[in-house]
């Protein structure tokens, strides 16, 4: 463990039992009149602000106040999470909650949108990749963690959020109205494009390992021999889900090492146990493939289990871990008990083998605790990996990414007044395509009526604004065009599979 980290936690010990207990902190044998100094000067500051405060603050808040302060001059990674916060954060990793749609990221002090999920409330409300939220229901995000801005922007359904903008290329601060939803985020999608499977993966959330074996099971039904793995603008997420996707592609052999600082966490070792290559690939990324996604780029670029087609990937081999603290009280009942200085809920276990009550924890850590390695021992952090074959990335058309457009799926003729997923996706093609709509949504209105008719007797079909078997059919193929006229990165893989 580094100094600097075993100073920090010296301090946060310190912290715990000056504030709440009797027990005079001894410093240890190994210990320095700096860190001494330290935490003396911290348990002045903590005693000079209860003592001159005119207003309510309770211990627990100096506290926290103080870990929020300790942990966030580390990486942009690292973070306290109040209860409420690794709430938010966790259930946005195991991909079901209830709340807008957004992925977010800290960009300097402003939080950034980084994808916004399929047919969700934020994007049916017209918020888009790249927009910068400075303020949710009037309160400034400016500065703000994206752990705290999470828990702002999650909420009951059908509660409404006020969500101010700022996008690129403008200056004034856009309000939208988001109705929060129930999000279930499904990953893993597909198409069958002739002889190829096309799979597209958004995020390493907790459900990605069901959803690709669920596609290949397709796949393989079809006789489908030649895969297009899409991992544009998936900014990872959960290790162990994105090794389960590359264990299906990856042959029998190392995928990535993942490196501990801490003695106490053992370094662990990823392998695929795939004995034959069953597929021909091609892996699509551009610079936001970040993290966990870049665990499955290296181990395939690595072990030449497919081609990788696009631009740079982000670069982010760090890895964090997100484990509870214990409270004060639990820290010194803990301590009279075994002797030892615990405040890591994860360490009580690895040592004493004792899982803490829900009471007995103040709130939680997402600190960066490892760095991972691709097979070949390359460290892509802050450097990130180079596709096989650079190609640029695919222009938006109307402010549309004709890469989120999922097919029509002729299952149902939606009429004036139907809302769903066709009629949100049958908007976004009659705009790419020139039509006359107003920023795509759920509900066929009386304009995607007339553009309907339109577009139909363009394409020498009757008029009239149903949207029938016929038409839905026609407009796949529009999108099938436009795709493979403005898409170069699939269409560049295309080209390799076909070799």
């Amino acid at each position: 463990m580094s100094k600097r980290l075993t100073k920090v936690l010296l301090v946060i010990v310190t912290v715990l039992s000056m504030l709440f207990s009797q027990v005079a902190f001894v410093q240890g044998a190994g210990g320095s009149e700096a860190a001494k100094t330290d935490a003396e000067y911290l348990k002045s500051v903590i005693d000079m602000i209860k003592e001159k405060h005119k207003g309510e603050v309770t211990d627990n808040q100096l506290v926290e106040g103080a870990l929020k302060g300790m942990f966030n001059t580390m990486d942009p990674y690292t973070t306290y999470l109040t209860q409420e916060e690794a709430n938010a954060f966790l259930d946005s990793a195991n991909g079901d909650y209830e709340g807008v749609g957004l992925m977010i990221e800290k960009e300097d002090s402003f939080i950034k949108v980084l994808k916004v999920l399929p047919l969700s409330p934020a994007e049916k409300a017209g918020i888009i990749m790249g927009d910068k939220i400075v303020t949710v229901d009037g309160k400034s995000m400016v500065g703000v963690s994206m752990e705290k801005a999470a828990v702002m922007l999650q909420g009951p359904a059908g509660t409404k959020v006020s969500i101010g903008i700022i996008r690129e290329g403008k200056n004034e601060v856009m309000s939208v109205e988001v109705e929060r939803g129930a999000i279930k985020v499904n990953p893993v999608t597909y198409e069958i494009r002739g002889d190829i499977g096309y799979i597209k993966v958004d995020a390493f959330s907790g459900n990605v390992e069901e959803g690709i074996a669920k596609v290949l099971e397709e796949m393989d039904k079809n006789n489908i021999k030649k895969i297009v793995l899409d991992l544009r603008d998936n900014p990872g997420g959960d290790v162990e889900q994105a090794v389960a996707l590359a264990e299906k592609f990856v042959p029998k052999g190392l995928i990535t090492r993942l490196e501990y600082k801490s003695d106490l966490m053992d370094d662990e070792e990823y392998y695929s146990e795939l004995e034959e290559k069953k597929y021909q690939l091609a892996v699509l990324v551009n610079g936001n493939s970040a993290s966990a996604a870049e665990i499955v780029i290296g181990a395939i670029q690595d072990t030449e289990a497919g081609t990788v087609i696009g631009t740079k990937t982000f670069g982010k081999a760090k890895v964090q871990s997100v484990i509870p603290l214990l409270t004060p009280e639990a820290y010194q009942k803990y301590q009279k008990k075994f002797g030892g200085k615990v405040v890591d809920a994860y360490d009580l276990f690895i040592k004493y083998d004792v899982e803490p009550k829900d009471e007995e924890i103040l709130g939680w850590y997402k600190m960066t605790t490892a760095t991972y390695t691709t097979p070949k021992g390359r460290m892509i952090d802050g450097v990130g990996i180079t596709p096989d074959i650079i190609v640029e990335d695919t222009p938006k058309v109307k402010d549309i990414d004709i890469t989120s457009i999922q097919k029509l799926t002729m299952t149902w003729k939606p009429e004036l007044n139907s809302e769903g997923a066709d009629v949100y996706n049958a908007e976004k093609i009659l705009r790419i395509l020139g039509y006359d709509v107003d920023t795509p949504d759920l509900k066929l209105d009386e304009k995607t009526c007339e553009a309907i008719s339109k577009f139909r007797t363009d394409n020498g079909l009757y008029p009239g604004g149903t949207l029938d078997f016929a038409t839905q059919k026609a407009l796949n193929s529009k999108l099938e065009e436009k795709i493979l006229e403005l898409d170069k990165q699939y269409l560049k893989a295309v080209e390799v599979l076909s070799k």
